[in-house]
C-alpha cells in the first residue's frame, strides 16, 4: 500500500509527540490547514520543509526522490524571522489568510442577523 505525503508528514508529527495546537502555532496556520495537509496525496516541498523543522524531524529518508538535493541539516538551523519570511511568501500562508477572512466574515453575517431577527 502506498502512502501519501500527507500520511508520512502525519506520522512524523506524531511520533515526535507533537501536539497539533503547539505545531499550528509554530506553523502560524489553523488546525484545519494541518488536518487538510494530512489528507494531501502530495504536498509542497516548502511545508514539508517547514513541518520538519517546525517539529526537528528530517524528512529527506521518507521523501528520497523530492528532498534529496536539499541538505536538511543546514535547514533546521534557520531562526524564525527567516522561517516567518519564507512562510509569508507561501501560497498556504495567503490560503490561511483567506480562509481566516472569510470565517470572519461568516461570524459577521451570523452576527447580524441574529441582531435582526430580535428586533
Amino acid at each position: 500500500m502506498e502512502h501519501n505525503a500527507g500520511e508520512i508528514v502525519e506520522l512524523a508529527v506524531r511520533r515526535q509527540n507533537v501536539n497539533i495546537s503547539e505545531l499550528s502555532k509554530r506553523l502560524n496556520v489553523n488546525r484545519r490547514t494541518l488536518y487538510n495537509w494530512f489528507k494531501q496525496r502530495k504536498l509542497h516541498t516548502d511545508v514539508i520543509l517547514e513541518i520538519g523543522k517546525a517539529i526537528n524531524y528530517d524528512f529527506s529518508v521518507d521523501f528520497e526522490g523530492e528532498l534529496k538535493h536539499l541538505n536538511f541539516a543546514e535547514d533546521i538551523n534557520v531562526n524564525s524571522r527567516d522561517l516567518s519570511s519564507a512562510h509569508s511568501e507561501s501560497v498556504y500562508y495567503w490560503m490561511e489568510k483567506y480562509i481566516t477572512l472569510l470565517e470572519d466574515y461568516k461570524r459577521l453575517v451570523r452576527k447580524e442577523s441574529s441582531e435582526r431577527m430580535l428586533m
